[in-house]
C-alpha cells in the first residue's frame, strides 16, 4: 500500500524545472510555506512579508467575524437527519393511493455520521469547523474514513489553507482524474505512508464543501475577496484610533481666562477643579470667577466622518455576508423591523441558502442524489431556530391542529409529550367542507338511533304489584299487633 501511495504522489506531483535565471526569476507557484500554501496568483511575490502581504487567509475585522459567528451559532444547533420519501401507498382495491409522508431514517450511515461526526468532535464542534473554514477560506476539506463495508464512519477536519486540488490526465479520457492533497490532520499523521506532512487521496474519499468557484470549478472563494477595500479602509481606520489612543490622550474640556496666570496659579486652580468634579464629586457644579471660562470639547466634524465611514464599511461587511444589521448590533432607527420578520428574512435568504448547500452537499458525498427507489435527503431540522419563542412555536401547532394538518398526538410529538387517548386522527370543523360542495348545503348530522324498551317478561313479577302488595303486608303486621 505505501508503493503505491508513493507512486502515487510522485505521478501527481509536478516536478520542478532547473532555474537558469537564478532564484530571483519568476515561479508560477503555488509555494508551500509554514502553516499553509500560497495561491497561485501570489506565485511572484516571494517577498510577500516584505510588501506587507499575509499568505494566511483569516478575518481582519470584527464585523466580519460577527458575521461568520452569526452563521455558525443559528447552523451549529440544527440537528440534521437522515430523511426518506417512500412514496405513496397503492390499494389493492383500486381506490386512490394515499401519500404515506416523509419517514426518519435512524439506520444508515449518513444518520450515524450526523449524530457523531468522528470520535472526538460533537456534531455542534462539526459545523462549528466546518462553516468557519467555508467562510473565511472559501473551502472545507474533510477526510472520510470507511469500514470493511465502504461506508463513511468518521469525517477528519483539515486546514484548507494546506490543501489543494490536483488532476491527472487519463489516456483516452476527456477529463481529469481528481486527487487530494491533503495537509496532515493533528491526529492523524501520514509520516508512516509517504514520508512527508500530505496525502494524496481521490476525490471520493473527500468530503469538500465550497463556495463560488470563478477561477477553478473545484477551489471555491471566500466572500472575503470581495471585501478587500472595506477591511483595509476599517483597519487602516482601526489602526490611527489606537494609535491616538495609545500616544496621546484628549480633555473633556479647557478653561480659559483673559487674565495672564503665572505656573502657580494655574497649578492652583487645576488642584481645585479637580477637588470640585472628579473623584466623589464627578458630575457636580463648579462655580468659576475672575473671568474663567469652561469650554467643552466636542466631536469634531473629521471625527464624525470617520465614524459614518465605519457604519458603512459595516454595512457592506453585512451585506456581502447576507447578514442582517440587527443580528450584528448595528441597526438604523429609521429602518426597525420585529426581530421575528428579521430572523425570517435572514432564513429565507443567506441562512436558508448556507444550510441547503451543506444539506446538498451531503447528498452528493454519500450518494443520496442517486437513489433510484424513492427520494432521501439529508435535513437540518430549522424548528430548533424556535427553542426560545415558546408562543409562536405553541400557536403554530395550534393553528396546525385545528386545521387538520396535525393530529393531536403529532403536535404533542412535537414537543416531546406523551400521546393522548383517541388523539390520532387529524379533526377539522363541521362547516370545512371540499370547494366543489361549496353551493351545496351540508348534510345533517345522522341523530343516533332510538333505544327500544324492552317488553315486559310475563313471567316476571311487575315491581308496582310488588310494591303494594309490601305495603299491604306491612299495614296488615301493624293493625295485629294493635289488636
Amino acid at each position: 500500500m505505501a508503493g503505491i501511495m508513493q507512486s502515487l504522489a510522485r505521478m501527481v506531483t509536478p516536478r520542478q524545472k532547473a532555474n537558469p535565471a537564478g532564484e530571483g526569476n519568476y515561479h508560477p507557484g503555488p509555494y508551500t510555506v509554514s502553516g499553509g500554501i500560497l495561491p497561485h496568483s501570489w506565485g511572484q511575490f516571494l517577498n510577500y512579508w516584505q510588501m506587507d502581504l499575509d499568505p494566511i487567509q483569516a478575518p481582519t475585522s470584527s464585523v466580519v467575524e460577527a458575521c461568520v459567528w452569526a452563521y455558525v451559532r443559528a447552523i451549529a444547533q440544527l440537528p440534521g437527519y437522515h430523511k426518506r420519501e417512500p412514496g405513496p401507498l397503492y390499494s389493492i382495491d383500486g381506490s386512490p393511493a394515499r401519500y404515506r409522508g416523509v419517514e426518519d431514517v435512524t439506520t444508515s450511515a449518513l444518520s450515524r455520521l450526523l449524530r457523531r461526526p468522528n470520535p472526538y468532535q460533537t456534531p455542534s464542534d462539526f459545523l462549528v469547523h466546518l462553516i468557519r473554514s467555508l467562510l473565511l477560506n472559501g473551502n472545507s476539506y474533510w477526510i472520510a474514513q470507511r469500514n470493511d463495508r465502504a461506508e463513511v464512519t468518521a469525517l477528519h477536519w483539515t486546514d484548507p489553507r494546506s490543501c489543494r486540488v490536483r488532476e491527472v490526465m487519463v489516456q483516452g479520457q476527456s477529463f481529469s482524474e481528481v486527487f487530494y492533497e491533503i495537509s496532515a490532520n493533528p491526529l492523524f499523521k501520514f509520516d508512516s505512508i509517504l514520508g512527508r506532512n500530505s496525502l494524496v487521496v481521490p476525490a471520493r474519499d473527500v468530503f469538500h464543501v465550497k463556495l463560488a468557484t470563478p477561477q477553478h470549478p473545484l477551489v471555491g472563494v471566500t466572500w472575503l475577496t470581495a471585501l478587500a477595500m472595506e477591511t483595509a479602509a476599517s483597519n487602516a481606520m482601526q489602526t490611527a484610533a489606537t494609535t491616538f489612543a495609545g500616544n496621546m490622550s484628549r480633555p473633556s474640556g479647557i478653561i480659559t481666562s483673559e487674565q495672564p496666570l503665572n505656573a502657580t496659579q494655574i497649578k492652583e486652580l487645576r488642584t481645585r477643579w479637580d477637588e470640585q468634579v472628579s473623584g466623589l464629586n464627578a458630575g457636580g457644579v463648579a462655580i468659576l470667577n475672575q473671568n474663567l471660562k469652561f469650554q467643552p470639547l466636542t466631536v469634531s466634524n473629521q471625527d464624525a466622518q470617520i465614524i459614518d465611514q465605519r457604519k458603512l464599511n459595516d454595512q457592506a461587511v453585512a451585506a456581502v455576508f447576507g447578514v442582517p444589521m440587527m443580528l450584528l448590533g448595528v441597526s438604523d432607527t429609521a429602518t426597525q423591523k420585529s426581530s421575528e420578520a428579521v430572523m425570517a428574512e435572514w432564513l429565507a435568504s443567506g441562512l436558508g441558502w448556507l444550510i441547503n448547500h451543506i444539506e446538498q452537499a451531503f447528498d452528493s458525498f454519500v450518494g443520496l442524489d442517486m437513489v433510484a427507489a424513492g427520494r432521501e435527503w439529508t435535513e437540518y431540522d430549522t424548528r430548533a431556530l424556535l427553542r426560545s419563542a415558546f408562543k409562536d412555536r405553541i400557536d403554530g401547532l395550534a393553528r396546525g391542529v385545528q386545521g387538520g394538518i396535525y393530529s393531536p398526538n403529532e403536535a404533542r410529538a412535537l414537543e416531546g409529550y406523551a400521546a393522548a387517548e383517541d388523539g390520532d386522527e387529524p379533526r377539522v370543523q363541521m362547516q370545512v367542507v371540499p370547494l366543489s360542495a361549496w353551493d351545496k348545503k351540508p348534510e345533517p348530522a345522522v341523530q343516533p338511533a332510538a333505544v327500544a324498551e324492552p317488553e315486559p317478561d310475563e313471567d316476571k313479577p311487575d315491581p308496582d304489584e310488588q310494591k303494594a302488595f309490601a305495603l299491604f303486608e306491612l299495614e296488615r303486621m301493624m293493625d295485629s299487633h294493635a289488636a
